[in-house]
């Protein structure tokens, strides 16, 4: 397993991302033709670099989680992408299965009846509740978990040291003082971009066992998060949508094949669970 000073560097060299994924898992011969045309100094460079990223890491309390670690969300294996490294802080479960836990997604301009739902379905749903720390139905489910004492995971599109939105910093450190992470492709305080924020929802969606849709408009960020959950095959849920341009989304999503919950949350958690109880539901072994 290499070191995460090397992984790191292969970073900030900008080394292909196949070929960190391959270094990631042991393979160290995967960068040798890719450094042999790098310069000496660039690599001093690198090296020196890295140091300071992981300094900087270990101050803001993270620490790097390679793709070839066993404390790697097992469900992001399954992303013909997946994340070399992750920048985490917190505590990720022990015992990962190869997918575990209930994303709830939805808009940050969620009406108050889709943020109550939200919250109320993160406080009995499967755990983790992974979300991604957004204004709105993201912070409702992170929210909610709490309230249960559920573990929540927050995959983000921003570095640590750079939360975005600012004011959910406190949220952000209440997640991990519970026991959740936050979880990160980003270097320390790398801002926010709207690319990264895409690339976190298939994490979301790749890291859970099912995923739930509370409320957006048909071109809403949680979408992509949905449609990397379709890619995945992972199962899909999506509450019934109301008359408004504020569910369009889950309209869609029920027509693309997302199972429709009830507003009621026992019933729709009773829906989830039955992903848990069948044969063809979550492989629970480890």
């Amino acid at each position: 397993m290499p070191s995460s000073l090397v992984l790191i560097a292969a970073a900030l060299l900008r080394i292909p991302a196949r070929r960190v994924r391959a270094l990631a898992l042991g393979d160290e011969g995967a960068l040798r033709d890719w450094i042999a045309n790098e310069s000496a100094t660039r690599l001093a460079e690198a090296r020196r670099d890295a140091r300071v990223v992981a300094e900087r890491l270990e101050r803001l309390g993270a620490r790097v989680v390679a793709l070839g670690a066993p404390s790697y969300p097992a469900g992001l294996r399954d992303l013909r992408d997946a994340p070399p490294m992750l920048f985490v802080r917190g505590t990720l479960p022990e015992r990962t299965r190869w997918r575990e836990g209930t994303a709830i997604v939805g808009a940050r301009d969620a009406d108050s009846d889709a943020l109550v739902f939200a919250r109320g379905l993160a406080r009995v749903a499967p755990g983790p509740i992974v979300s991604g720390l957004a204004l709105g139905v993201d912070a409702a489910a992170h929210e909610g978990a709490l309230d249960a004492g559920t573990p929540t995971l927050a995959y983000v599109g921003h570095g640590f040291g750079a939360t975005y939105p600012a004011e959910h910093r406190e949220l952000e450190d209440r997640i991990v003082d519970a026991g959740g992470a936050i979880l990160t492709e980003s270097l320390p305080d790398t801002a926010v971009r709207p690319y990264a924020l895409v690339r976190r929802d298939r994490l979301q969606a790749a890291h859970a066992a099912s995923i739930v849709l509370v409320a957006s408009a048909v071109d809403g960020g949680a979408m992509h998060a949905l449609a990397a959950a379709q890619k995945l095959d992972r199962p899909r849920f999506a509450l019934a949508p109301r008359s408004s341009v504020s569910y369009a989304g889950n309209e869609r999503a029920i027509r693309e094949g997302a199972i429709p919950l009830s507003w009621d949350v026992e019933r729709a958690r009773a829906s989830i669970a039955t992903l848990y109880e069948t044969p063809s539901g979550v492989d629970e072994t480890p």
